[in-house]
């Protein structure tokens, strides 16, 4: 069974077809309309518009027959469409009677020699065989014969990487996977001009919506492929400027007038109007004319002059003398250009009674070319033994490239598991886990840059390990050059999810990781452990600093107000040690007595051994200032305490003036 889609400029033709003793059974058949104009000159210009509509084809099948739809073969129209005609030759003498396999072998071969005169980004989309040998001598058919040097030479056909990615990504999002891609007028002439009537000279012409495609056969092969980017839509155009409609009410005009004599519509101004076929004849004479004018311009170059019979398919070319004005463009008689529709090519058996006329040539000739696999580029190569399907960039792919589409996942391959996180307001992707990959293509070890070309065979061997990504993994520290050589890191506060982190934190999936670029002279020096020693200060530990230190930026000593960005380089220059009190930060009280100002700690410090110490509180008195005096026999003195009288029991504040004099 063969799901075949024609998308359109204006349609989207979707048919499910078996093949019987040589004819297309046309089992189910859905065309929807695009509810927006999505498509322009056959190209996809709003990938969710198109895809919406493939969509509703899609399910509209699968619900009447009861099946879900997973595989598709489509056609591309020739917008920007290049031709390039390449060869090859390969030696069979080893293999025995030929295979399939070795014909498609030959022509991937020949396509990939074509490829390499058209440019980097432009995919090939099909081609045709122009002729066959088999050691010098011309065979029909190559597949069942035994031999030497089989030669062949194809004509292929390549659009822009953009238009193909376009269409690829329509099926992606509707859950399509293409199994067979050719170019449209490939698929119309294996429909309407069978091998045994290529010995004539024939132009196809598909007229659609947004293109006319034109293939050219003669001398028993198809020789050429050409386009013009004018076809239908430019008819209803020119409707609807004649008279002031909008594009839906002008194709409804071009569709019914002409079978109906007469039809009535309302303009852009509202107002109701009625046309006959006079009146719309004359209106689209100049353009129709525009068009066969450039459709015979293209068939005379392409043929290198008139061809003996014109065959026209595609539901633009029904509009009334269309088929004449070509005829006379090209000179030849009416009956050599004809209207071909699918019941005249006697190959379709059509269970719906939907399936008539020529606008679906193309969409039935799609199932036909898919079910005799003609046109469509599909290099395979093989991974791990399973074989996977490569379109387009024949001879072009990377392993990079064949590993992706057979399901690798990228981060698999360059790095481990990714995961996605916020840093400093910047999304960022980075892997989890680490994947070491070993790489062989037909035995010989490779990387994801090789290329790799139709039956090549790629070898995967991975092993991954964990390596959890932390926070220091992507911050810089300020680093601290230290006396005695080392260096030390010194990192900001850091912020994960709103709560503070070390550095060495993990990152996870989705985290929001923030910090300062720059971090305070007096931060580094409170984060340095230079210098620093455990001790426990009643009952809890601490980590205390005996060193006293500068940091200097070259030889210039930095403030502790002062800031350095992160990643800078500093020295750290001693300046002598710390008392024990000095390192503890004990808190203390400054006075003046008798003129001298003292510090006088509020909290006295017991050590218990060399690792532990009791700070006890201190209330310090006035008394506490005379305690270094003597005052034995003292009779009369003065005890002042800011410019009062004071008492020996008075409580000390920072501060306070203490005057003591002896009175003789």
């Amino acid at each position: 069974m063969i799901f075949a889609l024609d998308v359109g400029t204006r349609k989207i033709a979707g048919l499910i077809a078996v093949e019987e003793k040589g004819t297309i059974r046309i089992v189910d058949s859905e065309l929807i309309e695009h509810k927006t104009r999505t498509m322009f000159d056959g190209q996809v210009h709003d990938v969710l518009g198109v895809a919406e509509t493939v969509k509703e084809v899609k399910e509209r099948l699968e619900s009447r027959n009861e099946i879900e739809l997973k595989e598709v073969a489509v056609a591309l129209a020739g917008r920007f469409l290049k031709t390039q005609v390449g060869e090859a030759e390969l030696d069979f003498s080893k293999v025995g009677h030929i295979t399939r396999e070795d014909v498609m072998k030959l022509e991937i071969e020949a396509v990939t020699k074509a490829q390499e005169s058209v440019e980097e980004d432009f995919f090939c989309v099909g081609y045709s065989v122009v002729e066959y040998r088999l050691d010098g001598m011309w065979m029909k058919k190559l597949e069942g014969h035994r031999g030497g040097k089989a030669y062949v030479k194809v004509v292929s056909a390549f659009l822009p990487v953009h238009v193909v990615d376009s269409l690829m990504r329509v099926l992606e999002t509707v859950g399509l996977t293409p199994v067979h891609v050719t170019l449209e007028p490939i698929a119309a002439m294996d429909l309407t001009v069978p091998e045994d009537l290529r010995y004539l000279n024939i132009s196809l012409v598909d007229v659609g919506a947004g293109t006319s495609d034109i293939a050219i056969s003669k001398e028993g092969t198809v020789v050429a492929y050409g386009m013009i980017p004018m076809a239908g839509d430019e008819i209803t155009e020119a409707i609807g400027k004649k008279f002031l409609l909008d594009f839906q009410t002008a194709e409804h005009v071009k569709r019914t007038v002409f079978s109906e004599e007469r039809v009535k519509v309302k303009n852009i101004l509202d107002r109701e109007i009625e046309l006959n076929v006079r009146e719309v004849s004359e209106a689209i004479k100049p353009v129709v004319d525009q068009i066969t004018t450039e459709i015979s311009t293209v068939v005379t170059e392409l043929n290198g002059g008139a061809p003996s019979v014109v065959m026209v398919v595609g539901g633009g070319a029904k509009v009334p003398g269309f088929v004449e004005s070509l005829a006379r463009k090209l000179d030849l008689p009416l009956d050599r250009v004809s209207l071909k529709s699918v019941e005249s090519t006697g190959l379709v058996e059509d269970l719906t009674g939907k399936v008539k006329g020529s606008e679906y040539i193309t969409p039935v000739g799609i199932a036909y070319s898919a079910m005799r696999n003609r046109g469509s580029v599909f290099s395979q190569v093989f991974v791990n033994g399973v074989p996977v399907k490569l379109m387009g960039g024949v001879g072009r792919y990377s392993v990079m490239q064949v590993l992706i589409q057979a399901g690798y996942r990228f981060s698999s391959l360059v790095g481990g598991e990714m995961i996605s996180f916020e840093l400093n307001g910047k999304t960022l992707l980075r892997p989890k886990r680490r994947t070491s990959v070993k790489i062989f293509v037909n035995g010989e070890e490779a990387n994801l840059s090789s290329r790799v070309k139709h039956g090549d065979r790629i070898d995967i061997q991975t092993e991954e390990e964990e390596t959890p990504l932390r926070i220091k993994d992507l911050v810089k520290p300020v680093k601290v050059k230290l006396p005695d050589g080392g260096v030390e890191e010194v990192f900001p506060e850091i912020v994960k999810n709103g709560t503070p982190v070390p550095p060495d934190a993990d990152v996870e999936e989705g985290d929001v990781v923030s910090f300062p670029e720059k971090i305070k002279i007096s931060e580094i020096k409170s984060k340095i452990s230079y210098g620093k020693t455990r001790i426990v200060v009643n009952g809890e530990e601490k980590w205390i600093s005996l060193v006293n230190f500068d940091l200097l930026k070259g030889e210039v000593p930095l403030k502790d107000d002062e800031e350095v960005p992160l990643g800078e380089e500093i020295d750290l220059v001693e300046k002598g040690r710390k008392t024990l009190e000095e390192a503890l930060e004990v808190p203390h009280i400054t006075v003046s007595f008798n003129g001298e100002l003292k510090k006088i700690p509020l909290k006295i410090l017991h050590r218990i051994d060399e690792e532990r110490v009791e700070l006890k509180d201190f209330k310090p008195m006035v008394i506490d200032l005379l305690k270094d005096l003597k005052l034995d026999g003292l009779k009369d003195y003065e005890l002042l305490k800011n410019g009062r009288r004071a008492m020996f029991t008075e409580l000390l504040e920072d501060g306070d003036v203490i005057e003591f004099r002896i009175k003789k």
